[in-house]
């Protein structure tokens, strides 16, 4: 049974992308092993210890049952438990709730058909914060190719992730007000239509634009001025429903997307709270109150225009003209001719 312990751990460890050096240092160290030890049970049992302790990455096995049986001190110090907290356990007291069931699903098709799997996962560590690892699933059979237990390799990637998910962040939201920027707007707008057309929906696209920002940023600062955005975005937040997108799009303009409505009343509704939010002063430092208000311009899907753009253009165009009539209000798009 050690021959397949040991074909399979080297296996693993290569997948889990050790560089060459480093992956045949340890298969030579295993064979050097193997030739040594074979002959008792201690000596096997020491085998597995050097094994373990000569990795950094970290080693999981569970039994047929999914109980675990073993984890080495990389494991540990990857996961925040100790090793005689982990034994018994099922490793599901890891699991952090970034993969769902279709995650699980699919990995555990490609563990049975082949016998391995690759990716990458997110665990909870013990303090409940969460660490990345790309994980090398391998099943250990025995002679008769029954399957004894399922070993796991982690390559700790969380840093690497964490970079990437700032990226992204950098990529899609506004880095003042951490709200979806244009990019991810016109992605989730693409997205609000196209449910629309299936469930016959409505979407409205509604361009703000801040009346009086230009005075608050001129008489207090830049620093007053966003401190104002700042609040101004956590109003909107507000006053949209859960499946609606506040976004902005640059200086003191944003857009509210109001996907799946049932009837233009219920954005004329949700857009009445947001002139009257965006209406109430902002206390600034020293408690000086700067007052802004809003214009805003409504373009409703599919009455009002059938593409994004479209929509987007006509409700900018719809904004500049409440603010013509008199600003902190709202004004449809005109009918199309």
């Amino acid at each position: 049974m050690l021959e397949y312990v040991l074909a399979a751990l080297a296996g693993a460890l290569l997948a889990a992308a050790l560089t060459a050096a480093l992956a045949f240092r340890y298969m030579a160290e295993i064979s050097r092993l193997l030739r040594r030890h074979t002959r008792s049970a201690v000596a096997r049992e020491q085998l597995v210890a050097k094994v373990f302790d000569a990795t950094s990455e970290g080693i999981l096995v569970v039994d047929r049952d999914m109980r675990i049986v073993e984890a080495n001190r990389a494991f540990a110090a990857m996961s925040g438990y100790a090793r005689h907290e982990l034994l018994g356990q099922h490793p599901r007291i890891m699991q952090s709730g970034k993969q769902d069931a279709e995650f699980y699903k699919a990995m555990w098709q490609g563990l049975l058909s082949s016998g391995q799997w690759h990716g990458k996962v997110w665990d909870k560590r013990r303090d409940g914060t969460l660490f990345a690892a790309h994980l090398s699933l391998s099943a250990v059979r025995d002679e008769r190719g029954r399957v004894q237990h399922y070993f796991g390799v982690f390559t700790d990637i969380t840093d690497e992730c964490v970079r990437q998910e700032h990226i992204e962040q950098m990529a899609f939201l506004d880095p003042l007000t951490r709200l979806p920027n244009r990019r991810l707007l016109e992605d989730r707008l693409q997205q609000a239509l196209a449910f629309a057309a299936r469930a016959g929906k409505l979407v409205a696209v509604c361009v703000l634009d801040l009346d009086g920002f230009k005075y608050v940023n001129d008489t207090f600062g830049h620093e007053a001025g966003d401190a104002v955005l700042i609040e101004v975005a956590g109003r909107l937040q507000q006053v949209v429903r859960t499946n609606d997108t506040v976004a902005r799009l640059g200086g003191d303009e944003f857009v509210l997307l109001l996907a799946g409505l049932n009837g233009v009343g219920e954005a004329e509704e949700i857009l009445e709270r947001t002139l009257a939010a965006v209406r109430m002063p902002v206390r600034l430092a020293g408690e000086v109150p700067a007052a802004v208000s809003a214009s805003i311009g409504v373009a409703v899907f599919p009455f009002d225009g059938q593409l994004a753009d479209e929509l987007l253009r006509r409700s900018d165009a719809a904004m500049y003209a409440a603010k013509r009539q008199g600003r902190d209000r709202c004004k449809r798009a005109p009918e199309r001719v």
